[in-house]
C-alpha cells in the first residue's frame, strides 16, 4: 500500500512539473513569437532575387526589360484570379490585359478600376517607368498583432506618417475594423528626394492590411498554423508616380503595430528594395 501511495505521489509530482514547464514554454513562446514573425513581402522579384539586396531594374523604353517585370507580376497575381472578387477585392481579379479580349464580370471590372493603375491593363506601370510594387504579409500564423487605433488611450508614435493618421481618423476601428498599417519611403535623405510621390492602391481604401482577412494565430486553430493559407492574403500596391530616372533609389516599407518595434537591422515587419528606372 505504501509503495502505491509513493508511486501516485511521484506521478502527481511529474505531472505538476510537466504542467509548469509547459506553461513556462508557452509563456516564453507568447513573448517571443510576435517578434519572430510577420514578414513584409515585396513583389515582383527578379530571377536573381536576394532578400538582402532585392532590386527592381526597369528600362521603360525597352519592351524586353519592362515586359519581363510585367510577366513576373502576372505570375505572382495568378493565384488571385477570380471572376467574383470580394468587396473590396484583396487583389486585381485578373492578370489578362484588356487587349487579350478576356471576358470580365461586372464585379471584376469594378475591382480592376479600383486597383488602377496597378493592373494588367496598364502593365502595372512598368511600360511607363512608373512601377507598381505589391506588398503582402507572410508568416502570420503564429502572430497575434496589436493594431494601432486612434480611439485607444495608448499613444500614437510621433513619427507615424500623416496618411496613416488620417486613415485612422476617417475609418475608426469600431466601424471599419482594425488594420495593420503600411508605409513606404526613401531609406535615406537622397532617396526621399528621388522617390517622388507615391500612391497606395486601392486609393479609396486604407493603406494597410485588414486584420479580418489575415490568418493570424488568434483567428485559426492550432493545427492550422503549420498549413498554407487556403486563401491568399490581401495585398497593398504601392504606385511610384514619378521616380527619378537613372539613379538607384533605396526604398523601405514597414508595417505599424504596437507589438513590433521598428529596427532597421531586422526584417521583422519591414522590407527594403532598390528601384532603378532608366
Amino acid at each position: 500500500m505504501g509503495f502505491e501511495k509513493r508511486t501516485i505521489k511521484i506521478i502527481v509530482i511529474v505531472v505538476v512539473v510537466l504542467l509548469v514547464i509547459g506553461g513556462l514554454i508557452g509563456l516564453l513562446l507568447a513573448l517571443l513569437l510576435p517578434r519572430l514573425y510577420a514578414e513584409l513581402e515585396v513583389w515582383p522579384r527578379s530571377n536573381e532575387y536576394s532578400v538582402t539586396q532585392p532590386r527592381i531594374d526597369v528600362i521603360s523604353h525597352d519592351p524586353g526589360s519592362w515586359h519581363a517585370w510585367y510577366q513576373r507580376v502576372n505570375n505572382f497575381l495568378r493565384e488571385y484570379e477570380t471572376s467574383l472578387p470580394e468587396t473590396p477585392s484583396r487583389a486585381p481579379c485578373t492578370i489578362h490585359n484588356r487587349r487579350d479580349q478576356h471576358v470580365r464580370t461586372d464585379e471584376c471590372e469594378r475591382a480592376m478600376r479600383a486597383w488602377a493603375p496597378c493592373t494588367a491593363d496598364q502593365f502595372y506601370g512598368y511600360a511607363d517607368g512608373k512601377p507598381c510594387v505589391f506588398l503582402r504579409l507572410g508568416h502570420v500564423h503564429y502572430w497575434v498583432p496589436e493594431p494601432y487605433n486612434m480611439s485607444s488611450p495608448l499613444p500614437i508614435p510621433p513619427e507615424m506618417p500623416h496618411h496613416i493618421r488620417e486613415a485612422m481618423r476617417y475609418r475608426p476601428a469600431h466601424q471599419h475594423g482594425d488594420f495593420i498599417w503600411v508605409s513606404c519611403e526613401g531609406e535615406f535623405a537622397a532617396d526621399k528626394e528621388n522617390l517622388g510621390p507615391i500612391q497606395y492602391i486601392p486609393a479609396d481604401y486604407p493603406p494597410g492590411f485588414p486584420t479580418s482577412r489575415l490568418h493570424t494565430a488568434d483567428r485559426i486553430s492550432y493545427h492550422e498554423r503549420s498549413m498554407p493559407d487556403r486563401v491568399p492574403g490581401p495585398l497593398v500596391a504601392v504606385y511610384f508616380e514619378n521616380p527619378r530616372r537613372g539613379v538607384v533609389i533605396n526604398v523601405e516599407c514597414r508595417i505599424w503595430t504596437r507589438d513590433i518595434l521598428y529596427d532597421r537591422s531586422s526584417r521583422i515587419g519591414r522590407a527594403r528594395f532598390e528601384l532603378f528606372i532608366d
